[in-house]
Formats: C-alpha cells, sequence, structure tokens
C-alpha cells in the first residue's frame, strides 16, 4: 500500500493504511509500506517500513497541495520500484491519488498490479484548499480530470463510501473493477478514568463536554460548528467544545472569538491517542461538522466505538444511522446542527442510548478482520487467484504486499 504522505501519523487515512497492514499481517501477509520520509512516533506492527530520503527540508504533516509534493512523489515512485523489485511484490496498493500516480511507473517495468484505495473524489475536496476565486476555478478543473482519469487506470478500485463508488463508475471506472469496502476500527481497550482530574488538568469546568477531534482544515468546515454554537451556550452556559488537534488552531480560535465563544472553546494541542480515549470517556457528545460526501472519516468510528453519540450532517456521516446511532441535520444547516446538540445535552438518557448503539454498530459492522477478508477477495480477483477460503486454515498461497 503506497503511502504518498508521511507515515504514521493520528490522521485518518494514515490511521486507515495502518490498520489494515497490521490486520492483514495478522492474516500472514507480508506488508511493506512505502512513504515519505517521516512520520510520528506510532507502533505499527508487523509491518515493514520503507521510506524515501530526505532530500530537501520537508516536515508537514498537513494534508493538501504543496509545491515540493511532485519532487517527493518522484522519490516515491523510484523508492516503490526498488520495494517491488527487491521483495517480489505481489500487489501494489496504492492510498489517495498521488500514490497511483507513482505505483503506474512500476506497473510498466514491473507488470505488478495496481489497487487503488479511493479515500474521496478531489472534485468533493480539492478546491477547498485554496481562498480566492480563480484557483478555487482551475482547483475543480484539475481535480474533474483527476477523478476522471486516475482510478480509471488502476487494476481495481476500493471505494470507502457507497456514493465514492456510483461517482466513480459515473466518471468511467467500469463497474466490474470497483467495490464499495468500509474502513474498520481497531480502538482497543475501553478506559477508566478520573473524571474530576481530567476536568481540572484541561480546565473543562463542570458541564457537557462537545468533542471534536482531527484537523482543522477548510474541508472539515468548523465554521459551521462555530454558528452552531452561540445557541448552544446561550442555553447551557457551561457547556465547553472539547477541540483535539494537531493543527495549527491559530485562524479556528480568531473565528471563534469573532463569533463570541472563544471561551467556551478549550483546545487540547496534539494529545495521544490513550488521552483522546479519556476525553471522549467523559464527553457528552461528540461532533463532525464537515458536508463533504465523499469521504468517511475514521473520527466516526472512534466516536462510535467510545460510546459517544454523533451530530453531523446528511452526506457526510456513512457510518451514522439518524435516530440511532446519532442525529443528522441537513448539509450546512448550522441551527438544527445546533438543536440536534442541545437534544443530546437535555436528555442524558437518549444520549446514552445512542452511544450504547453506536458501539455495537462498529463491533458489528466495522471489524478489520472481515474488512480485511474482503480486500483478500479483491487481491484474489487481480492476481487470478482461487477464493481465499483457505487463509483460515493457513493453506493459502502467501503475497507480498507493498502499502
Amino acid at each position: 500500500m503506497v503511502a504518498a504522505c508521511p507515515f504514521p501519523t493520528s490522521q485518518g487515512s494514515q490511521v486507515l493504511i495502518r490498520e489494515l497492514s497490521e490486520a492483514l499481517v495478522r492474516r500472514g501477509h507480508e506488508v511493506h509500506i512505502v512513504t515519505y520520509h517521516f512520520g510520528e512516533n506510532i507502533p505499527c506492527k508487523g509491518m515493514i517500513i520503507h521510506r524515501i530520503p530526505e532530500f530537501f527540508p520537508y516536515s508537514k504533516f498537513r494534508s493538501g497541495p504543496e509545491i515540493r509534493k511532485p519532487l517527493l512523489d518522484l522519490q516515491l515512485s523510484y523508492k516503490l520500484n526498488q520495494v517491488v523489485k527487491e521483495h517480489g511484490v505481489d500487489i501494489m496498493h496504492c492510498h489517495n491519488y498521488e500514490a497511483p500516480v507513482a505505483a503506474f511507473p512500476v506497473r510498466f517495468l514491473r507488470g505488478i498490479p495496481v489497487v487503488y484505495h479511493s479515500h474521496n473524489t478531489m472534485s468533493d475536496e480539492f478546491y477547498t484548499y485554496f481562498r480566492l476565486k480563480i484557483p478555487q476555478i482551475l482547483a475543480r478543473g484539475a481535480a474533474h480530470l483527476m477523478d476522471r482519469y486516475i482510478p480509471r487506470r488502476a487494476d481495481f478500485v476500493i471505494a470507502i463510501n457507497r456514493s465514492v463508488a456510483d461517482f466513480l463508475i459515473q466518471s468511467g471506472t467500469p463497474p466490474d473493477r470497483v467495490k464499495y469496502i468500509p474502513p474498520g476500527i481497531d480502538y482497543g481497550d475501553q478506559v477508566s478514568v478520573d473524571e474530576a482530574m481530567l476536568r481540572q488538568k484541561y480546565n473543562l469546568g463542570e458541564g457537557p463536554l462537545i468533542i471534536y477531534s482531527g484537523n482543522l482544515d477548510g474541508y472539515q468546515r468548523m465554521d459551521i460548528l462555530l454558528k452552531s454554537l452561540p445557541d448552544v451556550v446561550k442555553s447551557h452556559n457551561s457547556t465547553r467544545l472539547v477541540i483535539l488537534t494537531s493543527s495549527d488552531a491559530d485562524a479556528f480560535l480568531k473565528y471563534a472569538e469573532e463569533q463570541k465563544v472563544g471561551k467556551y472553546i478549550c483546545l487540547i494541542k496534539s494529545p495521544g491517542f490513550d488521552v483522546v480515549k479519556q476525553l471522549y470517556k467523559i464527553g457528552t457528545l461528540a461532533v463532525n461538522p464537515r458536508i463533504s460526501w465523499s469521504g468517511f472519516p475514521i473520527k466516526l468510528l472512534n466516536y462510535m466505538a467510545a460510546g459517544l453519540p454523533i451530530v453531523a450532517f446528511h452526506g457526510a456521516a456513512p457510518s451514522v444511522l439518524h435516530g440511532s446511532t446519532g442525529l443528522l441535520a441537513p448539509a450546512g444547516n448550522s441551527d438544527l446542527f445546533g438543536k440536534h446538540i442541545c437534544r443530546l445535552i437535555e436528555s442524558p438518557e437518549y444520549a446514552e442510548s445512542i452511544g450504547n448503539k453506536a458501539k455495537g454498530t462498529v463491533k458489528e459492522h466495522y471489524c478489520w478482520d472481515s474488512i480485511a477478508n474482503d480486500i483478500e477477495q479483491v487481491y484474489a480477483k487481480i492476481l487470478n487467484l482461487k477464493i481465499f477460503a483457505e487463509i483460515e486454515t493457513n493453506k493459502a498461497e502467501s503475497m507480498r504486499v507493498a502499502i
């Protein structure tokens, strides 16, 4: 699985890559990660990481376009060719758009098939990284070309949600080479906490806690969340919005002050996942304000695994069922978003019921072992292997996967 990004990190796509790789390792595969020259200090169980050399300074964890990234991706293609040649790789499993572009030359040289794992579409996200109108127009045009031509040149496409699968088929990818496979989650053990100590340590007050974890990039639409907050704190003055992020938060905090809600925000910078789980444990609810339809926010699965009820928008929360595992508002409707937050604050028993259903849904539908089995079927198809029923009895042919 080729990762054209820093790896590992606590960001959603990188979490998916790491946990998928670990699931494949558990099932007997040899997994190689081909990635950039840096990442966070996060354990990666069983996989072999190959990094490009650091020819020039670059250490940005933020996703999105950057003028130096094409040079990194050229290095990535060269490194990938080395790994495929030296380790007898059978599959190149590529995540996000730059990775298959790096892999296509290697396929030409080595004849190794490319699986493209679509985490989003460019048409839905790429323009959000630009503020001015003309760059946005150019970005939309480039995104249309990428969506139309890159996926269809892969040997197979894994779509992260059903809407993405439909979109890629409509954009020209043959239907028999596209399959919807959701991400899984490896949340680990539930935690016990000293709530009073946590609240004191992070200055969280004594009222309800609204949890948001993740980056603060434009496509996350934190502006909508902040627009919904005044009505919430008007009714529930002790409420705090707890932001767990590794992003630069200056612009976000400035906008919060403009909305006159800055004093209700507790920002915790770069917490480890152990701390995140502790804060989830004492949270009242969790939010996902993005309206982008083409992704699958991994934070949603973490929220659900922690038993947190979720407030999100229709079309942007594939794992959330309205009234069952969360509450959904029409895309961009900040008023109803805020009312849903208030409803969960005002109805603790209802919120707890929704959170418990969310936890059960994760256990039933987002287990990595069953998802890895579906991905093995994709590998078997493009390699013309027999069905992988023999995996469980350790009789299947082993594969080396460059991830």
